[in-house]
């Protein structure tokens, strides 16, 4: 009960020896409580007095105080009970091994004061005999018990002995109790006897019996202690993750199953290594620094390792063992049974799966940036070839399916820069720039989305059928809205790509694209409505994943593979708004693109225009040029002037499609030269006896020596200047670091695979215009003319020399 009123009850149900202590003392309290009590009723006169009538009847005196007999009857069943306690059963109960022999005690005190008090000669002489007989079979239990402690350890000895003493007092105290009868002692020495030693002997007992009970607990919490102790030691040699131990000095003083199995090294080997000689070299002044603070109790953070050897040869068979591990490291203090540091634990997580993933995903990616680069420029080729084929063609019915191949082809490019463009991201990702590289221009939203509202009317599926179905209204109802500042090419992506999905799956009813803007003109929201087919609501989040769609079946109605939602989903949080759909089946679905008036800065790589500022730049220094700045230039072969009035072109690539396309395109109003790699333009151009084309269209990507090298020889090495050679890169990659490069190396434009006829003309018609427009040094005399000449030459002999 005063456990539950102290609210110590959960804590008694789960603490074994706190119930065994509380037991104890309350026994040990009730034996001091009636043995004071005794006493004092019998120093207040209040004794219960009786003259022993045996005593009497032999000669003897005897006085029996009945009080003290009462006392005895109580005080002793419970002091050799204590001593005689067990462990505690599984559920919990108390266990103890003499309780018949304590209670035969009791009843040995009863008899005997009866024997004294009975006032017949045969009938106290029967009690008195009884009395010891109870006394001896209680006394053979006890000592069987006695002996069966002296087994049980260091505390067992100790109750074997106190038991044993109880056993021997008892009997003195039977002893004490013949003797006046015959006149031996006097009534006064017995009870001087009993007075002395009933106190002592209960006092030196209850003494005997809390050292016992404390030695138990001790070896009780070594046991737990250790079986703690075992549990730990078992649960960090299974743990599923590595546990690596070293001492003060770094030797290796645990190393658990995990770290064997990933390592490859046995525990027995790994035992005694200096963990040193486990880590590279460029890792090992980290790893010290990790243990120094460990040991001085800071935070010694986290380190991620490989781990190899690089020691000497005393070690050279761990590099057969050693497996390629990389571990990210944890580390703690170690302290011994007594508190003392003896070292440092390491914890590991292994990366080995997650590095071989990621190097899986990497590789993926560039697969696909590869492939789809790879599978661009023969498009290129095909789509420029039809075209020309297309528009020179007279026969309907072949002018009809040329442009079916021209439709298919233009939706294979579409795939591919949707595949280009998701694997450019990843490769972000993974390069540790988590957000594209956007352009700040100012966007007019209602601009954009008309000219994608007038794509999509005008667009056609694989099937050669209109994107938007027969009797489907595509409305533009766009309100006025502030020009907001965001990438124009990223914008008109995301909404060809909502709009064109909206068309796809709406076979009656209308499309409605409408807008809202804030009441505090800092966001502005477009929305998307069909009444088409509807998404399920355990697909609306699962459609904005790459290459997810709501129905993948082979059976599927519409084409694709996933990439547009996905796609305007990452355009739009670069811009720092967000997209959001509503959609119920049967009735159709609203997408929502809120996007910021000024774009937010999510990150520090966002430039304002990374490929434009290139342009401007080079184009900045076009215009600044002066003769002062210009180099020595070639003036073009009189004799090729005098056959024809045509520019030259100078077009350098690998493939034997583009040039052929290049030379389709251009051929009406130009003079085409081919170049079948970077080297054949490097030697045309150091021929100082060939005339300098007007332009220059350069591939990036080509075996030996890459376009942008070429550029960067002929713009360095060789000091054709912007305005006297103008160099058009052309490759079918349009990722910006790629596009920088090029600027960078000194290319005038930079031209995306597929070119367009008209687009391609447009802008060798600016440069050209422009390069008229800026001073000409071409009327340098002809020693100038003679000295580039020898100079060129001079340079191409030491190309060519040994040195």
């Amino acid at each position: 009960m005063h456990v539950k009123v102290l609210g110590y009850q959960p804590t008694y149900e789960s603490d074994l020896m706190l119930r065994r202590r509380l037991r104890m003392n309350r026994k040990i309290v009730f034996v001091f409580l009636v043995l004071t009590t005794t006493y004092h009723l019998m120093a207040l006169d209040y004794q219960y007095v009786h003259k022993g009538w045996l005593a009497k009847y032999h000669g003897g005196h005897q006085i029996v105080y009945s009080f003290r007999y009462i006392e005895w009857v109580c005080c002793a069943p419970i002091v050799l009970s204590i001593s005689g306690q067990l462990d505690h059963a599984e559920d919990g109960s108390a266990r103890n091994g003499i309780i018949p022999s304590s209670l035969l005690t009791g009843i040995y005190c009863i008899i005997s004061w009866q024997g004294l008090v009975v006032e017949d000669l045969w009938a106290a002489w029967i009690l008195i005999a009884m009395a010891f007989f109870s006394y001896f079979v209680a006394s053979v239990e006890q000592l069987a018990f006695v002996w069966y402690l002296k087994d049980q350890g260091r505390e067992g000895v100790l109750r074997a002995c106190l038991l044993f003493y109880l056993v021997v007092m008892i009997g003195i105290y039977g002893v004490v109790y013949l003797l006046p009868i015959p006149g031996w002692i006097s009534a006064t020495l017995e009870n001087k006897f009993y007075c002395i030693f009933d106190i002592s002997f209960k006092f030196g007992t209850s003494l005997m019996i809390m050292a016992t009970n404390d030695q138990k607990n001790s070896v009780d919490l070594k046991k737990e202690s250790e079986v703690i102790a075992d549990d730990f030691n078992y649960l960090i040699d299974n743990a599923s993750v590595p546990v690596i131990g070293v001492d003060r000095e770094g030797h290796v003083d645990l190393w658990n199953q995990k770290a064997a199995e990933l390592t490859g090294l046995p525990t027995a080997r790994a035992r005694g290594l200096c963990i040193q000689d486990l880590v590279p070299s460029s890792r090992r002044k980290d790893l010290a620094r990790m243990v120094r603070k460990t040991l001085a109790d800071e935070d010694g953070g986290t380190l991620e390792i490989s781990l190899t050897c690089e020691a000497a040869e005393e070690l050279a068979d761990l590099h057969h063992m050693l497996k390629s591990t990389r571990l990210v490291l944890s580390a703690a203090r170690r302290s011994d049974k007594l508190g003392h540091l003896i070292g440092v634990t390491f914890i590991g997580c292994d990366l080995t799966e997650i590095a071989a993933y990621r190097e899986a995903e990497t590789r993926k990616t560039r697969f696909l940036g590869v492939v789809s680069h790879e599978l661009r420029s023969p498009l290129h080729g095909i789509i420029g070839l039809v075209t020309t084929l297309a528009d020179a063609e007279q026969d309907k019915m072949r002018a009809k399916r040329l442009n079916m191949i021209l439709n298919c082809a233009n939706r294979l490019l579409d795939l591919v820069v949707n595949i280009m463009e998701m694997a450019s991201l990843q490769t972000q990702r993974q390069s540790g720039r988590t957000k594209m590289i956007l352009h700040r221009d100012p966007v007019e939203l209602p601009k954009i989305i008309e000219e994608v509202v007038m794509l999509v009317r005008s667009s056609v599926d694989k099937r050669g059928k209109a994107l938007v179905h027969p009797g489907i209204e595509l409305v533009n109802n766009l309100s006025t809205m502030p020009i907001i500042e965001a990438d124009a090419h990223k914008c008109t992506q995301v909404f060809f790509n909502l709009i064109t999905n909206a068309c796809k799956f709406t076979h009656s009813g209308c499309v409605t694209v409408c807008s809202n803007t804030c009441s505090d003109d800092e966001w502005v929201e477009v929305s998307v409505t069909d009444t088409g087919t509807g998404i399920h609501a355990e697909a609306l989040e699962r459609i904005f994943q790459a290459f997810e769609q709501e129905d993948s079946s082979e059976a599927r109605c519409q084409e694709g593979i996933g990439l547009g939602l996905s796609i305007a989903k990452e355009v739009v949080e670069m811009h720092g708004g967000n997209i959001s759909v509503q959609s119920e089946v049967g009735v159709g679905s609203t997408f929502t693109v809120r996007l910021p008036v000024t774009m937010i800065d999510i990150a520090k790589e966002t430039a304002k225009s990374t490929t434009s500022g290139v342009v401007a730049n080079a184009t900045a220094k076009l215009s600044t040029s002066g003769p002062a700045m210009m180099p020595r230039s070639r003036t073009v072969d009189s004799r090729t002037s005098q056959q024809t009035d045509k520019h030259l072109i100078l077009s350098v690539d690998d493939d034997e499609c583009n040039q052929m396309l290049i030379h389709d395109l251009l051929q009406e109003d130009f003079e085409i030269h081919k170049a079948m790699d970077g080297h054949e333009a490097l030697a045309y151009m150091e021929n100082s006896e060939n005339p300098i084309p007007a332009i220059m269209l350069l591939d990036v990507m080509m075996p030996g020596i890459t376009g942008i090298e070429v550029c960067r020889k002929l713009r360095e090495d060789l000091g054709f200047s912007p305005i006297t050679l103008p160099i058009f890169m052309v490759s079918a990659s349009t990722v910006e670091s790629t596009m920088r490069q090029a600027f960078e190396a000194g290319c005038n434009d930079y031209i995306a695979k597929p070119m367009r006829k008209m687009e391609l003309k447009a802008r060798i018609a600016a440069a050209l215009k422009r390069k008229d427009s800026l001073p000409d040094t071409s009327e340098t005399s002809n020693d100038n003319t003679t000295a580039l000449s020898a100079d060129l030459r001079q340079r191409k002999n030491r190309t060519r020399s040994p040195e």
